[in-house]
Formats: structure tokens, sequence, C-alpha cells
């Protein structure tokens, strides 16, 4: 998972075709006939193995996946509204016995406000250009996931991995699914970083965002989210979901800045309505 709370290649997302321990689920859940035949042919459901938490101690984590063959934008916004995440067709979230730490929060893009520290960082980066369009793989992508990753294993002890474009593709670009996007900040015409993103009829999700080390005091990662922010209201988006958020894990709680931003009370099964809670409400 990085600090946005995205599992990925490398440190704690693995591929679940690729886990051994992995257990095929029968749905559980309540729904019509049809549409017990169509979810059991789009998408497949494993629970993965259990294995120590990288951000709390003391804690043992375990994810729910489901390889999803095909994906509409309606069904795409059913799981994210329950807590579901996406890297390429592999959607899962969070199912540790004993623990609810990772609680799945989303913005109010109408009603957000930036901070005063949110509006340094957005003036700091206001040379960088955004465009917006489908998901690819170039060199250039390969090359800047690559720097990103050295140097976040030198600075925070990250595992070092190296990617190909194949890799890149089967993370990020595979499936194909038409609401995909990527936004690409240029500096002087060079990929300074690049955001994927999710943008369906309704809503956003934030996928994943990488930086070239050069930039990295001009607080990035700020700048991404407000950048999304303002595409999002640009566009008539309503909500964008941030991923997971660790009250108690400081690398996972910067989520809390960017207001007003609800959180998913519980992970519930696809016929149960979710319900989502203001902040001061989660106890």
């Amino acid at each position: 998972m990085d600090s946005r709370g995205h599992f990925v290649r490398g440190k704690d997302f693995v591929h679940p075709a690729g886990e051994g321990a992995g257990k095929l689920l029968r749905s559980s859940v309540s729904m019509t006939r049809e549409d017990r035949t169509r979810r059991a042919a789009d998408e497949i459901e494993i629970l993965g193995a259990e294995s120590a938490c990288s951000y709390l101690p003391n804690r043992n984590s375990r994810m729910t996946y489901r390889i999803a063959l095909s994906l509409t934008a309606a069904r795409y916004e059913e799981l994210l509204s329950r807590g579901w995440r996406r890297f390429g067709r592999t959607l899962f979230r969070p199912q540790c016995d004993g623990c609810v730490e990772c609680r799945s929060l989303r913005v109010d893009i109408g009603a957000f406000s930036p901070t005063k520290s949110q509006r340094r960082a957005r003036n700091r980066n206001a040379r960088i250009d955004l465009t917006v369009g489908p998901v690819t793989v170039t060199e250039e992508h390969v090359e800047l996931y690559n720097a990103y990753h050295r140097d976040m294993h030198d600075r925070r002890q990250w595992p070092i991995r190296e990617i190909t474009k194949e890799d890149y593709h089967e993370s990020f670009v595979d499936g194909s699914f038409p609401f995909a996007r990527e936004f690409q900040y240029r500096l002087h015409g060079k990929l300074v970083a690049l955001g994927v993103v999710d943008m369906t009829g309704n809503v956003m999700s934030s996928i994943y965002f990488i930086h070239d080390p050069s930039i990295r005091d001009q607080a990035p990662g700020t700048m991404s989210i407000l950048r999304e922010i303002d595409e999002g209201r640009r566009t008539g988006h309503q909500r964008l979901y941030m991923g997971y958020y660790i009250c108690d894990c400081g690398s996972m709680n910067y989520k809390n800045r960017f207001a007003p931003h609800e959180l998913l009370a519980e992970y519930v099964q696809d016929d149960i309505a979710p319900n989502w809670i203001p902040p001061d409400s989660t106890g």
C-alpha cells in the first residue's frame, strides 16, 4: 500500500492469481437469479492470505479480491460506495479479523474548500501543466515510476522494484475500462508527475500517483489531489474517493485535511446499502 492507501505490486498488493493461499469464494449476497448469474460471470471473488500489517504494529491484515472480467461504470460506482478499490482488473478491500482501522474516505467535490497550506501548494506548482486523457504506458511512464520508487526506497525503505512496460500495463492499463483516466503533469515538457484516476459519470477515484524526486519539496501529492478536485468540479463530478484513511498511521491520516469528507461506516455486502458518515460521527 502506498501513502494514499493504494495497494501496489511489490509492497502489499499481490495479484490474487499468484497467491497460493487464496481461496475462491462463492458469493453469498441476496440478489435475483439474473444478477447472481451476471455477477458470477463478471467477477471472481478470492480471499487473500493473512499477513502482517504494514501500517499498524502487532496487527495482521487480509484482503478480499475480485477479478473483474468486465466492469460497467454503474457497477463500479456501486463497488466504490462499498469500499472497493481497483488496480487493473483487480478489485480489493480489507477484510481483517478484529480490525476496522482502514476507513474508506471520499471528498465532497462541490463543497471542498482548500486550506491556506493547500493553496500554497497549488501556487508552488502553478507552472506545471496538466493534461487528462486515456491511460497509456510508454518508456517515459516506466522511467518515472522506477525513479519514484527508488527514491522511496532510499528515504522510507520501500522494497526496490524495477518494473517493465508489461508490469505497468497489468497494474494500471489492463481492462481498458472507459472510465480510466491519466493525469499527466509536465514542467517545460518533461513528465514530472503522473496520476491514474477513474472518472465515471458521477464520481472519481484516485488510483495512484507518482512524481519525479526533483519536485518532492513542492508538495506534489497535495497538488495532485487539488488538481483532481478541480477537474472533477469542471466536469460536474460529485465525489472523489481517496482510498483508505487510518487515523493512527502518519502516512495515511493526511486525507482528513481535505474537507468536507465522509467515512464509510462499515464494509457491507452488495445487497446492503452503504452508510457514509461525517468524521465526527465515527466515535
